[in-house]
């Protein structure tokens, strides 16, 4: 097992047995804002992932400055990020419920939310979103990434298990009713997923269903917190319906039942997932992936 670290290896390499993906590839200039926003932050958390999974190997010091620029970077595409998701979320409720929410409050909301996106991503963000993309691409590329065997990986995707494995017990204590707790324990789900999916895992009988496994709970978990969202978005802006006040209560209530019944198919998914210590899910990840 390796990871390459020349210029091939950021392109589609089917031949790596650690594929790192897009970790390393920047959007395309000419993308309309909305995707590269989307692939922006994917690309950001697919190299967070790697940070995390090569942390013992770069050093704490090299992890933590690569780690916060790549942060700094996601926080740069938040309020795009958000206001997409918002629109998303509507739009997605209106389509599951459309007798339900065929409502003028709600087309009123609707409008407003398309407004507030198009404010979002001028020309000059977009370039420094490609900028932060070709930095951390550089930065990455400069680790030196030759020969790792999954000895040098084991640490960093234990300590990635390892925190999604206690993040899903506070959530599962709990009961799933903290909002912030349910979003720390995605952002470590997604790690794993990321991980496990350069690590080549897909393709492996050892660890295929993890994965498959920690990519639907991220989803999800990301569905979840979305709908959280939107939720808060109401809230804050009780107006947004003009003078149709029930939508504001019909929107609210499907929101809350979409909610209730994501987090409890997240915990169920949580706990198959995570039914393993950090070490024996370390162990076995390495006996199915080592040659």
């Amino acid at each position: 097992m390796a990871i390459r670290s020349d210029s091939n290896a950021w392109g589609k390499a089917d031949s790596d047995p650690v594929d790192t993906g897009r970790a390393g590839r920047a959007p395309k200039g000419g993308s309309d804002p909305a995707e590269l926003v989307h692939e922006a932050r994917k690309t950001i958390k697919r190299m967070r992932a790697l940070a995390r999974l090569l942390r013992d190997e770069l050093g704490e010091q090299e992890f933590r400055r690569v780690n916060d620029s790549l942060r700094g970077a996601g926080r740069r595409l938040a309020g795009a990020r958000d206001a997409q998701v918002r629109l998303a979320t509507l739009n997605g409720l209106v389509e599951r419920h459309p007798k339900a929410l065929a409502r003028e409050g709600i087309e009123r909301l609707r409008q407003r939310l398309e407004g507030e996106l198009e404010q979002t991503v001028e020309p000059a963000d977009r370039d420094r979103v490609l900028e932060d993309i070709a930095t951390m691409r550089r930065q990455v590329a400069r680790w030196n990434l030759l020969e790792r065997d999954f000895q040098a990986l084991a640490p960093g995707l234990g300590r990635i298990y390892r925190e999604g494995h206690r993040r899903y017990a506070r959530v599962e204590h709990e009961h799933a009713r903290d909002p912030q707790d349910l979003h720390d324990w995605r952002k470590r789900v997604k790690s794993l997923y990321y991980a496990l999916d350069m690590l080549g895992a897909k393709q492996v009988k050892g660890t295929r269903r993890a994965t498959r496994q920690a990519n639907r709970l991220g989803e999800l978990l990301g569905e979840e917190h979305d709908l959280w969202m939107l939720s808060v978005y109401l809230e804050e802006y009780p107006g947004a319906f003009g003078r149709d006040t029930g939508a504001r209560d019909a929107l609210g209530g499907r929101i809350e039942r979409r909610r209730k019944r994501l987090r409890k198919r997240a915990l169920g998914l949580g706990a198959r997932l995570y039914r393993h210590k950090p070490g024996k899910f370390t162990r076995r990840a390495g006996s199915a992936l080592s040659p």
